[in-house]
């Protein structure tokens, strides 16, 4: 994408992430769902002893590794939506996208470092300190830059590939 768009503010940013978050809970719920169907069965193959736990989510909510999974969880949603196609769901709504500011594809490699830096969402306030350019840490860090969208621009990010059934 050739054209020129201006880079997005904190504020469109942080209603990107309140979206977002919608998404992430609704992963988050259906991952612990695989986990307590998971956890059902390997303790009526004896292979987990309940004994001091209420139920299964008590035990769920004492392993590390559950929490490790749920982190793991939030940084590939990120980092996938922004290698394929450089937009999360929450982006596509307001209109914003990922996008690099020194001609390199953005790698699955690059967008994982960025949601990395990203830091949950905390990397965002430095836009608030750097008005003029309207860099979060994780785009200095990995020489990405977030930007507004037209709606043409936009709608054409979303469909690629598919054929528009309008005509347009």
């Amino acid at each position: 994408m050739s054209e020129s768009f201006p880079r997005a503010g904190f504020f469109k940013r942080i209603f990107v992430i309140i979206y977002d978050l919608l998404a992430v809970v609704a992963l988050l719920m259906l991952l612990m769902v695989v986990n307590l169907i998971f956890l059902n069965l390997v303790e009526g193959w004896g292979w987990v002893d309940m004994t001091g736990y209420l139920d299964h989510s008590a035990y769920l909510n004492d392993q590390w590794w559950v929490k490790l999974e749920a982190l793991l969880m939030i940084w590939f949603f990120y980092a996938w939506f922004w290698y394929d196609g450089g937009q999360t769901i929450g982006m596509r709504a307001w209109r914003l996208r990922v996008r690099s500011t020194n001609d390199e594809p953005l790698t699955l490699k690059r967008a994982a470092l960025r949601a990395l830096y990203a830091g949950f969402g905390l990397g965002n306030l430095l836009v608030l300190f750097t008005p003029k350019t309207k860099l979060a840490l994780q785009d200095k860090l990995t020489d990405t830059e977030v930007v507004v969208l037209t709606k043409a621009a936009n709608k054409q990010i979303y469909l690629r590939g598919i054929e528009d059934p309008n005509g347009e």
